[in-house]
């Protein structure tokens, strides 16, 4: 019987622990969906972090260079779009 009851903890634990990745995984959705801009910009600031420190495994040669392509596009587009933000906010706040 006392094989049974750990068992049963076991999964009680489990059960818990998936029922926090889950919250866990819907407050960062949540935090997706309310700030787009931070979210790209965390995603540039961490690939600009990895280029500045060459952290690339050897097998991927071309890692870097992929990296550098997608911040050399996405960068503008997101200044574009915080320049935007900026002006609509202004705008909000006249009326």
């Amino acid at each position: 019987m006392s094989q049974i009851d750990t068992e049963l903890n076991l999964l009680k634990q489990r059960l818990a622990a998936l029922e926090e990745q889950k919250r866990i995984e819907a407050e960062k959705e949540a935090e997706k969906k309310a700030n787009p801009l931070r979210v790209l910009e965390g995603i540039l600031d961490e690939k600009k972090e990895r280029i500045e420190n060459n952290r690339y495994l050897k097998s991927y040669p071309l890692a870097r260079f992929y990296d550098q392509e997608k911040v050399a596009m996405l960068e503008p587009i997101f200044n574009m779009l915080v320049d935007i933000q900026r002006r609509l906010d202004a705008l909000e706040k006249k009326e």
